[in-house]
């Protein structure tokens, strides 16, 4: 368990490629603030009470959690945690209306991706699958919090520290950070990772151009001074600015192959471009989200007027202007 002054960072484990998700303690002095939950999981579980027994603290003095996002890694647990605390449990109300159309157990969305993703090429032996693995997730992030909202620009004291509310949007609609303009620091979710590239995905019903809603944010956080990044996967960090370039680097890469890839195809379906991009060697885990981020970069493309679509046989293929 690391720490930095009132911060303390909990590693918890992920049954999946990620292997692990940091969540935070911040203690105060009149009771403890959680950001970010886990999965509910025996794996998760465990690493709470083992953080809590090292840290000397008591759930009753727990006095909010706060989500940085939806994602199962980052809200699974909350509803659990919610129960031992009696604490509320904050996040956008973007996210926590995203969390019910995922994750809902009257939700049709795993029916819509499975349509979605054939529609843009995904073979029947993988789009077939689709629908049981999303419902998977239930288990893992029931019961739902009972939440309670934060708003871009809010202020949220969390242990004895006012931090402003900030919306870092592009790996999730409602993505929140947090921000100590004291010390400079940013609590930034799954917003900026040291070493790995946020998944960017497009996803049914949710935001048309999620790329560009993140090269907006990353643009726009250029203007913040920080000093120090506590970040969901991999080490606290401090080489902020470098680590935006790198990133908006990174896309404008990516960005300038798939075009490229379409171009000399002469047109292409999505699940082409995304075999090309990140190979044929997945789970169906991790190709549901190859594909959705090959589909945030064609689109972002198509937006700006550099590759179209055309429709046949039901099938969508992106092609050159």
């Amino acid at each position: 368990m690391n720490q930095w002054e009132d911060i303390y960072q909990i590693s918890l484990p992920l049954p999946f490629a990620l292997r692990m998700i940091n969540a935070y303690v911040i203690k105060g002095s009149t009771g403890i603030t959680l950001i970010d939950a886990g999965l509910n999981i025996e794996m998760d579980v465990r690493a709470w009470q083992e953080a809590q027994a090292a840290g000397g603290w008591q759930w009753a003095e727990v006095e909010k959690i706060v989500l940085t996002h939806y994602h199962p890694d980052h809200y699974g647990l909350a509803g659990t945690l919610q129960q031992w605390t009696g604490a509320p449990v904050y996040l956008s109300r973007t996210d926590h209306e995203q969390a019910q159309m995922f994750f809902g157990r009257d939700s049709q969305m795993p029916e819509e991706m499975m349509s979605f993703f054939a529609r843009h090429g995904l073979p029947d032996e993988w789009a077939t699958q689709i629908p049981d693995h999303m419902r998977s997730f239930h288990p893992w992030v029931e019961p739902h919090p009972k939440a309670s909202w934060l708003e871009p620009g809010d202020w949220i004291r969390l242990g004895d520290v006012d931090y402003e509310v900030l919306h870092t949007p592009g790996h999730a609609d409602g993505h929140l950070s947090f921000y100590d303009p004291k010390r400079k620091w940013l609590i930034g979710g799954d917003f900026l990772l040291p070493k790995i590239t946020p998944n960017i995905s497009l996803w049914p019903n949710c935001h048309p151009n999620p790329l560009d809603n993140y090269l907006v944010t990353l643009e726009r956080m250029k203007e913040r001074e920080v000093t120090k990044v506590f970040p969901s996967h991999g080490p606290m960090f401090d080489h902020y600015n470098e680590r935006i370039e790198a990133l908006e680097r990174h896309h404008a890469q990516r960005l300038n192959e798939m075009r490229s890839f379409v171009v000399d195809k002469r047109r292409a379906t999505a699940f082409e471009v995304c075999e090309h991009q990140f190979g044929t060697d997945h789970t169906i885990h991790n190709l549901r989200f190859a594909l959705s981020e090959t589909l945030a970069h064609l689109e972002y493309l198509r937006l700006r007027g550099e590759l179209s679509v055309e429709e046949r046989n039901g099938m969508v293929y992106y092609k050159e202007i």
